[in-house]
């Protein structure tokens, strides 16, 4: 170790930056600013534990990937190495991407260093190793799967009492070791730790996990418990991996926290820990109503090692001062790009619509892109619609959701695997998937996939692990029923063929076929129905055409001058867009009448103790901190009055009215 802390304690020179940034394609002075004093470079510089407080567009994984860049060619441990967490593997593959093209940056992707998830480090370092210990062999960790086979677990007339009381499988989530469930709503009141009813509950949980099938929180619990039992544990972990990185930061959960501050920070000799991230987009979970993140045991960011970073190369000083005072805590936003002069105050509009027609509000946008950006720009540009709420809710204050802005939308898509409900829509998945890149694989993953997962509805007691491929896997185990083997890959020829059946009575045929074969997969036992699974579902129709199965509006349909992707605020954070629409939506009233006062610049920060309006004010400054040339904000035309209105305008709001599917400008 004392190597690596003296490779730790050495300063990080100019020479060092400048050859990262050349590894990465950036100019050498990428980080320096016009002044040579900006906070990027201290990050740089650092080898200490240190916050870094980073507001949207301020580049803050390409800081991390010149951060390792450095160290990549500094580290000769053979057997110790850098950890880089982070919620998805969204990050993960992008050091991959941008370290990958030579062989140093090459060196940090492999032994002894870990680039993931966090529940991927705690499930290969911690929990599965504790479990394997115990006797138990992991199967697959899977929320959907663990949670209906803890259900099946249960008797018959049990299940019918879930059902009843209005409950669901999410109930059967543990809370700790010891199976606990916490307080469960039952009735007018709460079940009883010690009924019956209660203790069945706790058996089915156990049984499930003696079995090896995890939710994906459970393995935060027992990687716990590996702890509190393994002393020298701890000591290991940090021998391991003397170096930490954490990405968005402000998205970790309490016990997610709390493990790893207990893994690398907690008692002797902590490890270097850099976290990264920005309170003010914390929308996931119960973050997105407190002023924290879902963290309470270890805040961020720490103010005695906070590096705030408030510049923004993303967009420019109007979007900048616009977005500002919707931060909970306003950072300062600096806005770096720099538009042509033909183009200043010229970033920010309003567009009002007529409540009767919202479905006017998307073409409108499509064709104010169409005048806005040149054909190569629409070509390579990423142009959103977002709103906060996505799914109809069938409330009657229309519009509320994104839903009710194009009819060709699908919530189910808005998921981040798109797993269709139906196997039906499995199957168009991997023949739309198949068409657009014109690779058949997809077809036969899809395909397999859908069989195995009919398989465990029709017998809950199959144990078929969750493999990434699932072609191979499903290959395997029909690797002694030959017959079985041919009729699976006769199905797949007929799907690349084009073969799927377009109505309900055609599908009835297919059937059988199918459900022969996943007959077979879960050993000739059917102890459910799948005719929920099994069921015919129409693909959607929109504007006379099939639906694209990607929530893209693209305009003109026949031969589109733009695409759209559409969905919730969510599902494009730590996205940069050419123009982003931003839709009202509605729960307990106007989101964006909610904001107002922020908008037309009367209140900054977070003013009231609200969880609706911290939920708001986060939501919103995640999307209209997307685009780099254009925000647009779409509400109904009554939501603003006259004064308001005026008071937009002085903040270099345009104001325009949809009319007709076009953007009427207001003088």
């Amino acid at each position: 170790m004392s190597g690596i802390a003296q490779l730790l304690g050495q300063p990080v020179t100019d020479e060092e930056i400048g050859a990262a940034c050349a590894s990465l394609g950036l100019p050498v002075q990428a980080f320096h600013g016009p002044d040579d004093n900006d906070a990027r470079l201290d990050v740089l510089r650092s080898n200490a534990s240190i916050d870094v407080d980073a507001c949207p567009g301020s580049g803050k994984t390409t800081l991390l990937i010149a951060k390792l860049a450095i160290l990549a060619k500094r580290w000769t441990s053979p057997s110790a190495g850098i950890c880089v967490l982070s919620h998805t593997n969204v990050a993960r593959l992008e050091i991959e991407n941008r370290l990958g093209t030579n062989p140093t940056g090459r060196s940090i992707l492999s032994y002894p260093h870990f680039i993931g998830t966090i529940h991927g480090f705690v499930n290969q370092f911690v929990a599965l190793p504790w479990l394997r210990s115990q006797g138990i062999e992991f199967v697959a960790i899977d929320d959907d799967i663990c949670l209906r086979r803890r259900l099946h677990k249960l008797t018959q007339a049990q299940r019918s009492r879930v059902k009843e009381n209005k409950r669901g499988e999410d109930l059967l989530r543990i809370q700790d070791a010891g199976y606990d469930l916490g307080a469960i709503r039952w009735g007018n009141g709460t079940l009883g730790k010690q009924t019956p009813t209660y203790q069945a509950f706790i058996a089915a949980c156990r049984t499930t996990t003696e079995e090896g099938f995890f939710c994906h929180d459970d393995m935060m619990i027992w990687a716990g418990q590996a702890l509190d039992q393994n002393p020298d544990l701890r000591g290991a972990v940090r021998k391991r991996f003397p170096m930490l990185f954490l990405d968005e930061v402000q998205d970790n959960s309490e016990i997610q926290s709390q493990l790893l501050r207990r893994l690398f920070i907690e008692g002797d000799e902590p490890v270097v820990r850099q976290r990264f991230g920005d309170m003010n987009q914390a929308i996931y979970g119960r973050a997105s109503e407190t002023d924290l993140s879902g963290a309470n045991s270890d805040l961020f960011p720490d103010p005695t090692i906070a590096i705030p970073v408030a510049n923004s190369h993303r967009f420019g000083s109007q979007i900048a001062t616009l977005a500002d005072p919707l931060a909970l805590t306003p950072p300062g936003l600096i806005g770096l790009r720099q538009h042509p002069p033909e183009e200043h105050g010229k970033q920010a509009a309003i567009l009002l619509f007529d409540t009767r027609q919202p479905m006017s509000v998307l073409p409108a946008f499509a064709k104010l892109l169409t005048a806005r950006f040149s054909p190569a720009e629409r070509a390579t540009g990423v142009f959103a619609a977002v709103g906060a709420i996505h799914r109809d809710t069938s409330r009657p204050d229309a519009p509320n959701c994104v839903a009710h802005y194009w009819s060709g939308y699908d919530h189910q898509l808005a998921r981040i695997e798109g797993r269709p409900a139906t196997l039906i829509g499995c199957l168009r998945r991997g023949i739309f998937e198949a068409s657009a890149n014109g690779d058949l694989r997809p077809i036969v993953q899809k395909a397999a996939d859908a069989l195995l997962s009919l398989s465990t509805v029709l017998n809950p007691a199959v144990r078929h692990p969750n493999f990434a491929n699932r072609y191979r896997q499903l290959v395997r185990l029909l690797e002694h029923d030959p017959a079985t083997g041919r009729r699976f890959h006769a199905l797949c020829w007929k799907l690349a063929e084009g073969e799927l059946p377009t109505g309900p009575a055609a599908w009835q045929t297919w059937k059988k076929p199918i459900t022969d074969i996943a007959t077979v997969l879960c050993a000739g036992v059917h102890a459910e129905s799948a005719d929920e699974f099994l069921a015919w579902e129409d693909e959607r129709i929109v504007d006379g055409a099939i639906a694209r199965t990607d929530n893209v509006f693209s305009y003109p349909v026949a031969e589109p001058a733009v695409r759209i992707k559409v969905g919730s605020i969510h599902s494009v954070k730590g996205e940069t867009h050419l123009a982003t629409l931003v839709f009202d939506t509605h729960f307990n009233g106007s989101h964006i009448k909610r904001i107002k006062c922020w908008l037309t610049g009367a209140e900054s920060g977070l003013t009231a103790n609200k969880p609706e309006l911290r939920k708001s004010l986060k939501q919103h400054y995640v999307a209209v901190t997307r685009p780099s040339h254009l925000l647009c904000l779409a509400i109904r035309s009554d939501a603003f009055t006259d004064e308001e209105l005026a008071l937009l305008r002085a903040r270099h709001w345009s104001i325009g009215d949809i009319v007709e599917q076009s953007v009427v400008w207001r003088a």
